[in-house]
């Protein structure tokens, strides 16, 4: 009788494992293959992200946004697909070579008999300062930024720009959160900024423009962004829809768009903070005064020299 009841646990056991690994596997035996929910992230982000972040991807950004104090950056950086918590254990492997590289022999260390407390100081070696800048967390290259900052044509909105990445758009890879890599980082970007922006209690409902590429204008529309129907100063492309960014983040919660643990959490995070947001005093925080607008003013006038 035990040795039956055994049997079928065993068997229950094994049916559920069947299922559950067909339905994050995406297989499909009567078409092809889905896309599959991945267990782990490919990618953490740090947002408001450390200036020398994004000095180490281009030093150049640094020095031309230097004179904005309310700018945020975002960095987007691979993770070791750790689990439970990718962010916690990369910092801890990453301190971990940072402290075992430093050399700890009687020539480079000394005590500082100044100091009371007997404190030893250690000098690192130019190997160990090597291997600090290209290993250490601050120094650590992003594999994707971006930048959100307040409109100068626009009041009380805000505007996302300088999305980029360095991964090849060409890899794709359809368990990917856009079907590629350079996608899913960039994506990473926008949803990070969001909840940022969230965060800090502004509005919402058009208070976010963007001026989005073919690839990261695809994007945005997969996150509610809507397309301008006027051309403005500031050669917006997108600007946010409360509405259609509830449907979209809700349809990400439930379906397999997300395909991280790290997107759903996000997707969550923000639907979340839509879903609390007053309607009214949203559109109070975005309200633009229509008369400041100065229609005279011709976007395209650079471009007549070459018509």
């Amino acid at each position: 009788m035990e040795l039956l009841h055994y049997l079928l646990l065993c068997a229950s056991f094994f049916l559920l494992f069947t299922e559950g690994s067909t339905a994050f596997s995406g297989t499909d035996s009567n078409g092809p293959k889905q896309p599959a929910f991945t267990i782990s992230d490919r990618f953490k982000a740090i947002c408001p992200a450390d200036i020398g972040s994004i000095y180490e991807y281009d030093p150049n950004l640094v020095k031309r946004s230097s004179d904005s104090q309310d700018c945020t950056w975002v960095a987007v950086f691979r993770s070791n697909n750790n689990l439970p918590s990718v962010l916690i254990k990369d910092e801890f492997m990453n301190a971990m070579r940072i402290a075992t590289s430093i050399d700890t022999d009687a020539t480079s260390s000394s005590v500082n008999s100044s100091d009371p407390s007997g404190k030893i100081e250690v000098s690192p070696t130019k190997q160990s300062e090597r291997v600090d800048k290209r290993i250490g967390i601050n120094a650590q290259r992003p594999v994707a930024i971006a930048k959100l900052l307040p409109s100068a044509d626009f009041p009380k909105q805000w505007m996302i720009e300088t999305m980029r990445c360095h991964l090849k758009m060409e890899d794709t890879d359809f368990t990917c959160d856009g079907q590629s890599e350079h996608a899913e980082a960039i994506g990473v970007c926008i949803d990070e900024l969001i909840i940022y922006h969230l965060k800090q209690g502004r509005g919402f409902d058009g208070g976010i423009r963007t001026k989005a590429t073919l690839l990261s204008g695809k994007l945005v529309e997969e996150r509610g962004f809507r397309e301008v129907t006027e051309l403005s100063r500031d050669m917006a492309t997108h600007v946010s829809s409360l509405d259609d960014s509830m449907e979209k983040y809700a349809e990400r919660v439930v379906t397999i768009q997300a395909r991280s643990p790290g997107a759903r959490d996000r997707a969550l995070q923000i639907i979340s903070s839509l879903g609390q947001l007053d309607r009214e005093k949203d559109k109070t925080c975005v309200e633009t005064d229509e008369t400041d607008r100065d229609d005279k003013i011709d976007p395209w006038a650079n471009m007549k020299k070459f018509i």
